[in-house]
């Protein structure tokens, strides 16, 4: 198995709904198994070896992809 980006969907009290590759397929985890400081919207790695790493670089394009639609959604609205 190689790395795979993840993505953390939903989190409550003790597990983490987490969503896998580009077919978004749920994995549900406790919350003790994620990174610390780990958040809602976070991206994490897969590695090999079933660890759960954290992928500031993702998460942080991830985000920035997502401002930037919204931001010419609410310039085209104005229009």
């Amino acid at each position: 198995m190689s790395k795979q980006y993840v993505v953390i969907d939903v989190i409550s009290t003790d597990m983490a709904t987490l969503l896998i590759g580009e077919e978004e397929k749920e994995w549900v985890v406790r919350v003790d198994e994620l990174p610390e400081g780990s958040k809602e919207g976070d991206w994490l790695i897969l590695d090999d070896t079933g660890n759960l790493l954290p992928a500031p670089e993702k998460t942080t394009e991830r985000r920035h992809k997502i401002r930037s639609k919204l931001e010419r959604l609410r310039t085209s609205y104005k229009q």
